[in-house]
């Protein structure tokens, strides 16, 4: 089982649509922040439907420790953010008040100045990427008010292919905060199509959303991956497959995964290489998502 992009949709297949209640974790090893954040809406989903999942954690040790680092198997409640652990670019964050979400890119922001030096132009692009994906939660995520919880959060780490951003709430999803423009969407696909492709929004007002849109031709040009996700359906991308629109099991809310290559940055292996941009902290050893040596 690996709790990834590529992986997590297994796992959530297995509760969603096979009824699992006990997820034995107990040989992951490759775990990303989608993975994460995902996992952390499911297990908090399964709660309120008194359907409380039984988690057989990771035992290798380098995993469960980058996992609680970034704020998972912590409860009661999330972990703040700890600038002294290493591990953890940017751990599992809450996203709630759209007055403070300045102030939270400024935090991822400071956590990736923290370990590189980074090119400005697409440091300033991942920076707008972040508002608009923040502010998502907060105007769109429960704008009906019929979700309890929405619970906004989002995370991010660095690996060797690239900065990896995850965003995700468990609120009304697309086709649902679509529906307010007064038009029908006949599925979850359809509507992820309409928002990805045509860059609609709720609003109707011209010059109104199309971030998605715009989000994912940059990824593209930067041979990035993206995946978003919503309800049953999710668009993926990556520079090898290109772009396409999935049936998967069923997960309220909106779930979205940027990953961008170090280069774009200006990130490389080593300062010699350009004199430019170089890990400010060295990684230890290669602790998780890889075969062991």
């Amino acid at each position: 089982m690996q709790l990834t992009i590529a992986g997590i949709e297994e796992t959530l297949k297995a509760v969603r649509v096979e009824g699992y209640t006990t997820l034995d974790l107990r040989s992951v090893r490759d775990v990303d922040p989608f993975g994460l954040v995902l996992l952390d809406l499911l297990m908090r989903q399964q709660d309120e439907q008194g359907e409380r999942l039984q988690i057989l954690r990771p035992v290798h040790p380098p995993t469960i420790r980058w996992m609680q680092a970034m704020g998972l198997f912590t409860r009661p409640g999330l972990r703040a953010p700890d600038p002294g652990v290493a591990e953890a670019l940017q751990p599992i964050t809450p996203i709630e008040d759209e007055g403070a979400i300045m102030d939270l890119v400024d935090r991822f922001d400071a956590r990736l100045d923290q370990r590189y030096t980074l090119d400005d132009s697409p440091r300033f692009t991942l920076i707008r990427f972040m508002i608009e994906l923040f502010q998502n939660i907060p105007q769109h995520s429960n704008v009906t008010g019929s979700v309890a919880d929405a619970h906004g959060i989002a995370a991010m780490h660095d690996f060797p292919d690239g900065i990896v951003l995850a965003i995700a709430d468990k609120g009304i999803g697309m086709r649902e905060s679509l529906s307010l423009r007064g038009e029908t969407f006949e599925s979850d696909a359809d509507a992820l199509d309409a928002i990805v492709h045509r860059g609609l929004s709720r609003f109707v007002d011209p010059g109104r959303g199309a971030e998605l849109m715009r989000i994912s031709k940059m990824i593209r040009s930067w041979d990035g991956t993206l995946a978003i996700r919503t309800g049953h359906a999710l668009f993926y991308h990556d520079p090898t497959q290109g772009g396409d629109i999935y049936d998967v099991a069923p997960f309220p809310g909106v779930q979205i995964a940027l990953v961008i290559p170090h280069r774009v940055f200006g990130i490389c292996e080593s300062a010699s290489e350009n004199g430019r941009a170089e890990r400010v902290d060295e990684p230890g050893e290669a602790w998780f998502n890889g075969a062991d040596e």
